[in-house]
């Protein structure tokens, strides 16, 4: 785990987590420990929810977080009166899962959450169980279908999940609401590793050939995405699952996804190698432009077999390898154009010539 990473799992984050985890454990049990992957962050820094600062937003569906300090102290009077009946609803809802459920070994762990996995006990299928820590300032959001507002990353991933639904997207099958956690039950792939640990373990690394078919995967999911109204904001090696066998991928973790927007974004949200130039310069970024240039470095990673150094401004500059074909040179460098206007767009990428 890259240390800029990590530096982001706040005291305020790690004590929350712990606090909650020790109380879920005596629930679900469900061991383990915390370490960071991504955060989100703004130019300004503001008091907000650590995890996924929330953004302002108009248009369907609609942002609806939740009451400012002044006009909710009259709920938080009421809140001795509402605790015993959110008791006996949480209790419900854990037996309820845990009746369905059958939680096995950790599979990963970030600052505020954990996935584990699982077997339905119905009729044994695998899944992934993805728990999550609450917090106080939590987002909702309303989606078409739901009159209810939903937890921003259960309404996203049921956005991407709908029918049609999308094959290079993990699939999410349902998920339980506690007080403290929100528990995201995912279709687990199988065989499936993640991309970076993919690449890490071939010797010689990947082919052009396999870059072309994941990347080719890659763009359609972030494509889709779109058409969904959902915007990831954290594509990367780490959050694609592959099939070792047949190169098949699936985007995962929707934990730093927001509504798409045709607006700026003012604040970035994911990991750091993955910040546009136009965000470190004038403090915001686009959707699209700012999806392309995160493919553009993902598509570096898997041609050259390393990373780019963290160093924004310099990306422009970054020495192609001459054994690449022209092909993949043209479409690596129009994605990592500095000026956003100048990068291409979703459609075009899947359009070039190199696929």
């Amino acid at each position: 785990m890259r240390a800029m990473e990590n530096s982001s799992c706040t005291d305020y984050a790690m004590c929350e987590a712990e606090k909650a985890i020790d109380e879920l454990n005596t629930r679900l049990v469900l061991p383990g420990n915390y370490s960071e992957a991504s955060y989100s962050f703004t130019q300004s820094q503001s008091e907000g929810n650590p995890r996924k600062r929330k953004t302002d937003i108009t248009g369907s569906p609609e942002d609806q977080t939740e009451g400012t300090p002044s006009n909710r102290s009259s709920t938080e009077m009421d809140e001795s009166k509402t605790q015993p009946f959110k008791r006996k609803i949480d209790h419900f809802r854990t037996a309820k899962f845990n009746g369905r459920y059958k939680v096995e070994n950790l599979l990963g762990r970030g600052c505020y959450g954990r996935v584990y996995n699982a077997v339905r006990k119905t009729d044994g299928k695998k899944v992934a169980i993805k728990c999550v820590l609450k917090f106080r300032n939590e987002s909702y959001i309303t989606i078409p279908g739901h009159r209810c507002r939903l937890p921003r990353e259960a309404a996203l991933l049921e956005l991407v999940c709908k029918p049609p639904r999308c094959p290079y997207v993990i699939e999410l099958l349902e998920w339980f609401e506690l007080d403290s956690f929100i528990i995201l039950v995912l279709k687990r792939p199988d065989p499936c590793i993640n991309l970076y640990n993919f690449r890490q373990n071939l010797v010689g690394g990947l082919t052009e050939e396999q870059v072309q078919m994941i990347m080719k995967q890659t763009v359609e999911v972030a494509l889709h995405c779109r058409e969904r109204g959902v915007f990831h904001r954290d594509i990367k090696e780490e959050n694609i699952l592959v099939n070792p066998d047949t190169l098949h991928v699936k985007l995962i973790d929707f934990g730093c996804a927001d509504l798409y927007k045709e607006t700026p974004y003012t604040e970035f949200a994911g990991t750091p190698l993955y910040i546009p130039p136009e965000w470190t310069s004038n403090g915001t970024y686009m959707a699209e432009s700012g999806t392309v240039w995160g493919l553009g470095i993902l598509m570096y990673s898997l041609l050259c077999g390393t990373r780019p150094d963290y160093i924004p401004e310099d990306y422009s500059d970054l020495n192609i390898p001459d054994y690449l074909s022209e092909n993949s040179r043209n479409l690596l460098m129009w994605c990592l154009k500095k000026k956003p206007e100048e990068r291409p767009t979703l459609q075009q990428i899947l359009a070039h010539k190199w696929f």
